[in-house]
């Protein structure tokens, strides 16, 4: 009642004094105290160098932690940046300064990615000790104030997120004393509401911090998932309730860069030998399967599982990548994330198309944890955004045919009508494809189930990342990839014919895209020169400790060119644009190898490279490369063909002294005779191989050697001699 006592007497009053005549003289105009706030805490971050921040009233230094420290432009001078993954800052602040009746913060914040459960920009609490204040976001980017007052604990929820990679200005009021809590986002109140009198209850002492990260210790396996990832500028926190008047005037100091935010990262990879340097892959953080690869507007595009706050499935969204070249590849900001309804639970794979009206749109499968659907997206700014159709989910379940997992759409346009495989299965049967078919890209009839497989034929219980393809001849692949069984999942194909929503292959058993299994889910499109050309995840598979000491997760191919020869295969080549990359060249001509030979490629040592070689393999029984070997022999990754065994031989069981990483052998048959010549071409590049035989077929291979001096190269043969031309061009990208 105070504020309408207040507003009813200063009206009395005012027309009072109108209504008095100029003899009396005017009355003294009534004062109401004005809200202040005093600043007790800030964090300005504008340092330049070195690994600590200050904070401006107390004038001490915290250690920023984490993998790398990102300064970049902020709303007032510089911010800073955290990885979502292991950046934060700690400390204490004397409990006697912090406000108990009338808390304000004001910060300045740019979300990168939303987190996986509720991240903090500020945490002044301590998990289990009933007292403090944080201030957050949820996976949603909505804003989350928890505090306690007299040791009880109220949490509130904003309805509004903050926008991705934009500077907003957040400000929060929490005053007990008036019984109020107020959320500010760029100036505009979005929460008005009543909350408890009393007093913030702060320990007695001081009170810990966390800038960057939660503390309520929320974990999936090793990994904590409460950082924030995104900018942060200007922190303060104030005693004093806030008012839109003072509101107004701190928003008005700042000036933030338009967006997008760029955040400038600069994140030192020197050290860490396994990092590639011309294999695309994101800046940090995990990546999961390619897809939508495709050319527009001068620009190529590919699509990726991603998620930069934790190394493994949960929250995932679309990562985007953009290439002139299909060599070079820029990170752009991700395009799709979970929102609240049917796609919650994450965004899953799916394809890219340019739609009839020439609008470049996306199908997704989006999750709500208990079942997947279908969505649609289109872009007006040839794929830097994408805004999800409202009438999603286009399609909202699995037919009742299949009861496996229903996922990762793929879409082609042929004769006027967008065509839509699924994949799926049926548990008692195998993995599938289910076939959908519209006329308008928003009204999708199912069909049938266009191709069933069978299990108990080595076919796999469900099928993902499906992709139909047209070859110039009129032949049409179904490629697929089979999982989960008993083995590892496995790119296989058919050739076939794709008519009336049904695919009848031109052979039973399908075909293995690679020689020796470790390339998966390939994204297949035609590139600007007509060449089809295909780009697949090549996984770590490493111990998830592993991943998390390196803050980031698997990799992409290098471009592969496809074709289609007359016994139905598809022949593998390297994209021709791979040639760009060359540097320093060096040549090893008439070498002969055999048992008791060594140092061929005279003490050749690289991280990265490719290698041509040309060998007639004589009456070897082995010959082959070591590559990542240490001079005293400790580490090496050998790669050779056995005659005996007609297969290439993978062999990493000396790779690496770390006990995380994979050291096994792998093989694959590829038929050879002794005294052919084999052309290989080899592309390292820090941890992956990748090798291409005779320009027919492909196979690839992760190795982690620990030792700084592990970058010999060398070849070798075993039971007979074998000659090698060989080309060795450094590779500096």
């Amino acid at each position: 009642m105070k504020l309408i006592i207040l507003i009813i007497s200063s009206l009395f009053i005012a027309a009072f004094s109108l209504s008095c005549s100029d003899d009396d003289g005017p009355l003294p105009p009534v004062v109401t105290p004005e809200e202040t706030i005093e600043e007790v805490v800030a964090f300005k971050f504008n340092e330049t160098s070195g690994n600590s921040t200050v904070e401006s009233n107390t004038n001490n230094n915290y250690e920023i932690l984490g993998n790398g420290i990102n300064r970049m432009p902020g709303v007032l001078g510089n911010g800073l940046f955290f990885d979502g993954l292991s950046s934060q800052i700690t400390g204490t602040l004397s409990s006697s300064i912090l406000p108990k009746s009338q808390f304000s913060l004001s910060l300045w914040v740019s979300p990168k990615s939303y987190p996986i459960s509720t991240s903090a920009m500020l945490a002044l609490t301590s998990e289990g000790s009933n007292t403090g204040v944080m201030v957050g976001i949820n996976k949603f980017g909505q804003i989350v104030v928890n505090y306690f007052i007299n040791g009880v604990s109220y949490e509130h929820v904003t309805a509004e997120s903050l926008p991705k990679n934009a500077w907003s200005s957040v400000m929060v009021s929490i005053s007990p004393k008036n019984g109020l809590l107020k959320i500010f986002l760029d100036k505009t109140i979005i929460k008005n509401t009543t909350i408890p009198n009393g007093n913030i209850s702060w320990p007695a002492g001081n009170t810990s911090f966390i800038i960057g990260k939660n503390t309520k210790g929320e974990q999936i396996g090793i990994y904590d998932i409460d950082y924030f990832s995104g900018a942060i500028d200007e922190l303060m926190i104030f005693s004093g309730q806030l008012t839109q008047e003072i509101v107004n005037s701190e928003y008005s100091k700042y000036s933030p860069p338009s967006p997008p935010v760029s955040y400038q990262l600069d994140i030192n990879y020197s050290d860490n030998f396994y990092r590639p340097i011309y294999h695309a892959l994101p800046d940090y953080g995990w990546a999961n399967e390619s897809y939508g690869l495709i050319y527009h507007q001068n620009k190529y595009h590919m699509f990726f599982q991603k998620n930069e706050v934790f190394l493994g499935i949960a929250q995932q969204n679309w990562g985007h990548f953009t290439s002139s070249n299909l060599v070079d590849w820029d990170e752009q900001n991700a395009v799709l994330w979970p929102d609240e309804g049917w796609d919650n639970f994450g965004i899953w794979s799916g394809c890219a198309i340019i739609l009839n009206d020439g609008t470049p749109a996306v199908a997704y499968t989006g999750v709500d944890g208990v079942k997947a659907g279908i969505g649609t997206a289109t872009s007006s700014d040839n794929y830097q955004t994408l805004v999800k159709d409202s009438y999603n989910p286009v399609i909202p379940f699995a037919p009742y045919q299949v009861d496996m997992d229903f996922r990762d759409p793929y879409i082609w346009k042929k004769d006027g009508t967008y065509h839509m495989v699924v994949g799926s299965g049926i548990s008692s049967i195998g993995g599938n494809l289910v076939y959908y078919k519209s006329e308008d890209f928003k009204n999708w009839n199912y069909e049938r189930i266009a191709f069933q497989g069978r299990k108990s034929e080595g076919e796999g219980a469900f099928w993902e990342m499906p992709v139909v393809y047209e070859f110039p001849n009129g032949k049409e692949m179904l490629l697929v990839q089979k999982t989960p069984d008993a083995t590892p999942a496995i790119t296989t194909y058919w050739i076939g014919q794709f008519e009336n929503g049904v695919f009848t292959p031109d052979f039973e058993k399908a075909k293995k895209l690679e020689v020796v299994n470790g390339f998966l889910s390939p994204t297949v499109t035609e590139d600007k020169e007509g060449l089809i050309t295909a780009i697949g995840i090549i996984p770590d598979e490493v111990d998830a400790q592993f991943q998390m000491e390196q803050g980031w997760a698997h990799l992409f191919s290098v471009p592969q060119v496809w074709e289609l020869d007359e016994s139905n295969t598809i022949v593998i080549k390297p994209h021709p644009n791979l040639e760009t990359l060359r540097g320093d060249q060096k040549t090893f001509t008439g070498l002969t190898l055999e048992a008791t030979g060594s140092n061929y490629l005279n003490n050749y040592n690289e991280r990265h490279f490719e290698l041509n070689a040309t060998i007639n393999t004589g009456d070897a029984n082995q010959v082959g490369f070591i590559f990542g070997k240490s001079p005293d022999g400790k580490e090496e990754y050998k790669v050779y063909y056995d005659f005996t065994t007609q297969q290439w031989v993978v062999d990493a069981s000396k790779s690496s002294l770390s006990s995380l990483v994979r050291k096994d052998i792998r093989t694959g048959y590829y038929p050879v005779k002794q005294g052919d010549v084999v052309d290989v071409r080899v592309f390292i590049d820090g941890s992956v191989l990748e090798v291409f035989v005779d320009n027919q077929s492909h196979f690839t291979g992760r190795f982690f050697p620990t030792l700084a001096n592990a970058t010999g190269v060398d070849m070798f043969a075993n039971g007979g001699t074998a000659t090698a031309d060989v080309t060795v061009f450094k590779i500096t990208n």
